[in-house]
């Protein structure tokens, strides 16, 4: 899709060549949306992000590669909303969980696991949750280092740290 994309010139791309750059990366944006924010404003920040994606992709240049670029518009558009969420917290009820009922025990209790990481992700700085999120999205330290604008030695150490950290945290709920 990157090169296809950065051979079209951005302002003639239409709603398909949108939905395919969105269905190539909803994998990439919503990890980084469930890290961000909480179940039951997630569908917001994700929106939020279509939004930015598509009002920004007039102005990509193809300096960086489409990938690169999605993951700087997504992780700077989680940071913004995290951080506006903030200013402006309402009375949300929280805490009250509805059980899927179609789902088997094993299903339950790897949902249940995968929401204890994203629980603990949540409690990290957001500069080394998005860096974490890039690691377990198996990109390379230089590639993480170019998308943050960190140095790779950097990147190397501020993931070691957080692993530690969500080890940590992970562990004081077992």
């Amino acid at each position: 899709m990157d090169a296809a994309i950065q051979s079209q010139d951005m302002h003639e791309l239409d709603q398909s060549d949108f939905k395919q750059i969105v269905a190539e990366y909803h994998p990439l944006i919503f990890k980084i949306c469930r890290a961000y924010s909480e179940e039951f404003d997630m569908e917001d920040l994700y929106q939020e992000v279509l939004i930015n994606v598509w009002a920004g992709l007039k102005n990509y240049k193809g300096d960086a590669k489409l990938s690169t670029w999605m993951y700087r518009v997504t992780l700077n558009t989680a940071m913004t909303y995290h951080r506006d969420k903030k200013r402006r917290r309402s009375h949300i009820l929280r805490g009250i969980e509805i059980e899927k009922p179609d789902q088997s025990e094993d299903a339950q209790e790897k949902e249940r696991r995968v929401q204890e990481l994203y629980n603990a992700l949540r409690q990290l700085p957001k500069d080394d949750r998005s860096i974490i999120l890039l690691y377990l999205e198996e990109k390379k330290y230089d590639e993480i280092a170019e998308i943050t604008g960190l140095t790779p030695s950097n990147v190397g150490v501020r993931i070691n740290r957080a692993k530690k950290k969500l080890k940590q945290l992970l562990s004081s709920r077992s």
